[in-house]
């Protein structure tokens, strides 16, 4: 009996906590907005008479919006970051970083909207941020980017088997103001390296716990990305941890610009995530395990030891690579994650002490709102069930859920029909 009340329980707790992913997911309209507009910018970029049009220019998506983690803002009337790739078949052979950079920045200003849209004229470190309209609330950062062969005919020739391909082939070059080749090197090999289908093909392999999560490559790259709300265990995990993180970094106490950044808490989650369905299981299992997964190698060249989040596609790449020369930053992380294994326990202890006791403690972890909002969806679903007879409650535990005897409906004077 003592199994199946903890199942029950923790099969409602996983319940609410999607309900509350789900609060988190930005809008079919914003959603289907920015798809529209970085199509837009596409088509531009690659029309008749631009200066890249020969080299097959496309916009794709990068990052959060490629890997279904993208959440909105705390405050809905905050901009929410699209990072984009502007990625190019090839170039001029006497082209350097400068030379791109530059063609597509002057491409953009070209055009009297983008020209207006554009935040800073001299452009960002790697991208050209387009800033679009308050009503929209997102800005873009678009990468210009090189292609290789190998890159191009795997995608031009599909991949059956997306387990066993080689994710260096899907490495990028790409443009770097900091590079001090930036100014005078055309040779792409000698460019920075980035890879973030690779990485979105090692996370979505890291998320797949059925057949039905397994992931296409070639949808990936598609900028047609139609919007959904099913998420993989995987997904609303990182979903609900970069929420945390951003309330807790909320707090005046902090410097928010040193909070522990996307990438890191993604690759963390996705090294410690056990392909459980459950996902009060696959909070807790990550929680208690993103620290296994932190290395420690001592640095030769610094003389000291420092910290590695290594990149699962490229190991030569630390994520957690500002940490030596911003310590605070390393000591956010881990008073994060001391807080997040303090916050799942309280979720976890919630049993037997009522929804009012979980609510108040979501609304202190993941923000009154959406809290507010969560447990509004959640009552909603189960009046639907009890009203459509779907409702059911286990006859051992007496406790609701789908399994069990089913639970009668109610009218609105409270009789039973």
């Amino acid at each position: 009996m003592r199994n199946e009340v903890k199942n029950d329980f923790k099969s409602e707790i996983s319940e609410i906590l999607e309900t509350l992913g789900k609060q988190l997911d930005v809008s079919k309209t914003q959603y289907e907005s920015a798809v529209k507009s970085y199509n837009a910018v596409g088509n531009y970029l690659s029309r008749e008479g631009s200066a890249i049009s020969h080299y097959e220019p496309r916009i794709i998506p990068q990052g959060s919006f490629m890997l279904g983690t993208i959440i909105k803002s705390i405050h809905e009337e905050d901009d929410i970051d699209i990072d984009l790739i502007l990625q190019l078949s090839g170039k001029r052979a006497d082209w350097t970083q400068e030379h791109l950079k530059n063609l597509v920045g002057d491409d953009l200003k070209d055009n009297e909207t983008y020209r207006s849209m554009i935040k800073n004229r001299l452009g960002g470190r790697r991208c050209w941020t387009l800033e679009y309209s308050d009503s929209a609330n997102y800005h873009m950062d678009i990468l210009p980017a090189i292609v290789e062969g190998g890159y191009v005919k795997m995608i031009n020739e599909g991949v059956k088997d997306i387990q066993r391909i080689d994710v260096d082939q899907l490495a990028i070059r790409i443009t770097d103001k900091n590079l001090a080749n930036y100014r005078t090197e055309p040779n792409t090999r000698l460019w920075l390296k980035s890879n973030p289908l690779g990485y979105a093909q090692w996370f979505f392999g890291r998320a797949v716990y059925s057949e039905k999560g397994m992931f296409s490559l070639n949808e990936a790259v598609d900028p047609v990305r139609y919007y959904s709300t099913n998420k993989s265990p995987l997904q609303r995990a990182v979903q609900l941890l970069k929420r945390h993180r951003d309330i807790m970094f909320s707090s005046p106490e902090f410097n928010s610009e040193d909070k522990p950044i996307s990438i890191i808490i993604t690759t963390l989650a996705g090294l410690s995530y056990n392909r459980s369905s459950d996902l009060i299981e696959t909070m807790t299992n990550i929680v208690s395990n993103m620290r296994n997964h932190i290395e420690t190698p001592f640095n030769e060249n610094k003389g000291r030891y420092e910290k590695w989040v290594k990149n699962p596609v490229n190991p030569a790449e630390n994520f957690a690579d500002k940490w030596l020369d911003n310590p605070r930053k390393e000591k956010y992380f881990y008073l994060w994650l001391i807080r997040l294994e303090k916050d799942i326990l309280e979720i976890k202890d919630s049993k037997g002490k009522g929804l009012p006791t979980l609510s108040e403690s979501l609304s202190r972890q993941f923000g009154k709102d959406t809290t507010r909002k969560t447990f509004s969806a959640y009552g909603a679903n189960y009046a639907e069930k009890r009203k459509s007879g779907d409702l059911k409650m286990a006859i051992r535990t007496g406790l609701l859920g789908e399994t069990g005897i089913p639970v009668k409906p109610h009218n609105f004077e409270g009789n039973v029909e």
